[in-house]
């Protein structure tokens, strides 16, 4: 009997109701006080669990006498009604289908409509920033907001040489740095402007680049990761935000 309560309830029915269909099934035509006592139901519960069943189509009730008595309609009925829910679910499909082509129009007819790249792992953290590399070109050279521990010190040396390259003939780039006790700043270009967060500022991790179309941001830990937004909106809010903690640094 367990096996069929639990198949009524994926069903969509509730314990209740199960217990009351199930009760009606092994009587057949009672009367509430009846049914209440099968099923383990109290008298006033029966009765609302009866009319969610009949507003379902799974009872139907007859007048004899004085008395009305309540029975199950038969379990064939289910099927009926999972087929009326499939056909309908078919409809709605094809109908959405059919659609789609218009709500794809609208979708992609969004400007400027930010794209977000996700990178996982020590790799993936490389491939981040090659691609950083790589759409930085002809670009404004980014404010950096970055925090320099050992992790972050051997990744600016391996990039180094692309790094001085890239700011030889360029516009000024500004960066926002903490580091570790112990380690020393990496090289930069001629053109770069360098300031020193606060120590009072809370200890932070990682590294957030600031391009005019897009930004970067990279952690070392605990797990290696990158993302990269590409949203000329997006980058401008961040570059407000750096420009204010630049006239705080030193």
């Amino acid at each position: 009997m367990s096996d069929l309560r639990k198949q009524l309830m994926d069903f969509g029915l509730s314990h209740k109701e199960a217990n009351v269909y199930l009760a009606m099934l092994e009587l057949g035509p009672s009367s509430v006080q009846d049914i209440a006592k099968k099923a383990g139901v109290n008298r006033a519960t029966t009765y609302v669990m009866l009319e969610s069943l009949k507003r379902r189509g799974l009872m139907s009730s007859v007048d004899r006498g004085k008395k009305t008595y309540f029975a199950a309609e038969s379990p064939e009925h289910l099927l009926y009604i999972i087929g009326e829910q499939i056909s309908s679910v078919e409809k709605q499909h094809n109908t959405l289908k059919s659609a789609m082509p218009q709500f794809m129009a609208l979708f992609n007819a969004v400007e400027n409509k930010p794209e977000v790249r996700f990178f996982e792992g020590e790799e993936g953290v490389k491939a981040c920033r090659e691609a950083m590399i790589e759409m930085a070109r002809g670009e404004q050279l980014p404010r950096v907001f970055i925090h320099y521990d050992e992790d972050m010190v051997k990744i600016a040396k391996l990039e180094e040489e692309k790094r001085l390259k890239m700011t030889r003939d360029s516009v000024e780039a500004r960066i926002l740095y903490s580091i570790d006790k112990g380690l020393s700043l990496p090289a930069f270009g001629k053109n770069v402007e360098v300031r020193k967060v606060p120590d009072e500022v809370k200890r932070f991790q990682g590294e957030l680049d600031v391009y005019e179309n897009f930004i970067l941001v990279a952690v070392t830990s605990p797990r290696p990761s990158g993302v990269i937004i590409e949203s000329k909106e997006v980058a401008g809010l961040f570059q407000s935000f750096f420009d204010l903690a630049w006239r705080c640094a030193e």
